[in-house]
């Protein structure tokens, strides 16, 4: 049995990076697979009989469970076989049926807390931070981009204080609200002095293939897509370009344009990771019959807001 335990624990570990310490057979269970106290993205579930299981990541690979068997399949009788695939298929229905109402739940808090936001206004800190960051004042302001006035910072589910914050509405391809991306700040404008990451995102409402931050809508056919808020600002600023924030390399690569584009313009941050992500969406739009251009700054390690805040140079897409 132990055995079997440690078996069903490497695959989940060869997987997905992380497991669990301890395996228990039964329900569906859930654990971190980033290292971080309150994180379940992770689950499993190995079944009673300890014949199979599966596993996932909803963060790493929505959609797609993984299956275990603690037997060789091809020795296996026609019955036994019969009976893990019903297994494996109940497991599967409950998942989805778990992962539907934690996407409800979170839908309800992110609601809450776009509700709670403000609009931009002149000289509150996001307007000052925003100016801060591209060295000019940003007019109009997109809906998309909201003020907390006291946003809650948490560090393992504690309250370490509260900052006014930026925060941004994240939207799946068909409008749909997913996620908020909090930016804490000071209340002159600058990055709060918070113990952690000064930007987060809340829990989603549905996977993130294909969301972004927008920003602008596209102008004659035409649309910009930037990792960062900030960089897609600027990015705009400098080129003219409507241009919106797909939030991180890897949502970069897997966003989706709007129905009736022609033509991007990728700002790339010039790193590895932006550079692999704009390749990825280049390679994915073009086989789509669209006309895209990668613009990447010079210097290794910039983005668009670094070269439009030094006024290094004009974009020209």
């Amino acid at each position: 049995m132990t055995d079997t335990f440690h078996a069903f624990r490497a695959a989940i570990l060869r997987e997905l990076g992380n497991a669990p310490q301890v395996i228990e057979p039964g329900p569906l269970r859930r654990f971190a697979t980033n290292g971080k106290p309150r994180d379940d993205a992770g689950f499993y579930r190995l079944f009673d009989d300890l014949r199979g299981g599966i596993f996932g990541c909803n963060r790493q690979f929505p959609g797609q469970v993984f299956t275990w068997s603690g037997f060789d399949r091809d020795r296996m009788t026609p019955a036994q076989r019969a009976a893990l695939a019903r297994q494996i298929e109940q497991a599967t229905r409950e998942r989805h049926a778990a992962q539907q109402q934690q996407w409800a739940d979170n839908a309800k808090h992110i609601a809450k807390l776009w509700d709670q936001c403000l609009p931009v206004a002149a000289g509150d800190p996001v307007a000052l931070y925003l100016a801060h960051r591209l060295k000019c004042e940003v007019r109009p302001l997109p809906a998309c981009l909201r003020q907390h006035p006291a946003l809650p910072y948490r560090v393992d589910g504690a309250i370490v204080g509260t900052w006014p914050a930026m925060v941004a509405r994240l939207s799946a391809p068909d409008g749909r609200m997913l996620a908020l991306h909090r930016t804490w700040l000071t209340h002159d404008g600058r990055k709060a002095p918070v113990p952690g990451a000064v930007k987060k995102l809340t829990p989603t409402a549905g996977p993130l293939a294909g969301a972004c931050i927008r920003l602008a809508e596209p102008e004659v056919g035409r649309i910009g897509i930037a990792e960062g808020i900030e960089t897609a600002l600027a990015a705009r600023c400098a080129s003219g370009v409507p241009t919106a924030a797909s939030y991180s390399a890897g949502a970069l690569a897997a966003w989706q344009w709007p129905a009736g584009v022609r033509r991007i313009v990728v700002f790339a941050d010039a790193d590895t990771a932006g550079a692999e992500a704009a390749d990825k969406l280049r390679q994915r739009a073009q086989a789509a019959g669209l006309l895209v251009n990668v613009m990447t700054p010079t210097t290794q390690g910039t983005d668009w807001c670094d070269v439009w805040a030094n006024r290094e140079t004009e974009v020209t897409p």
